[in-house]
């Protein structure tokens, strides 16, 4: 009976412990709030939708990303000529929000 009790506590730990976490939103390591600014989503910008964005897809008259125009190549972390989705939410969270 001891046995009993005892696999089934198990059983019931490892059933616990096998239950994923409640969704959170993700928030990629070096992104501090990506949607505490009023910045166009990543999608809104890439027109094209190949999943990246060249500097020419950075509206002028968009004031609260008109700095990113400017500092495309610092935003551009892997140097290859292009923002991910990941380095342009780490731009607008991170620069846009510190005030830089």
């Amino acid at each position: 009976m001891v046995h009993v009790k005892a696999s089934l506590l198990i059983a019931v730990l490892c059933a616990t412990c096998a239950i994923p976490a409640v969704a959170a939103p993700t928030v990629k390591p070096g992104v501090k709030d990506p949607g505490a600014t009023d910045a166009p989503s990543f999608s809104d910008l890439d027109k094209n939708h190949d999943g990246k964005l060249v500097r020419s897809e950075i509206p002028k008259d968009v004031d609260a990303i008109k700095q990113l125009r400017a500092h495309f190549r610092e935003a551009d972390l892997d140097g290859n000529g292009s923002l991910s989705e990941e380095e342009y939410q780490r731009y607008v969270s991170n620069i846009i929000l510190s005030g830089v």
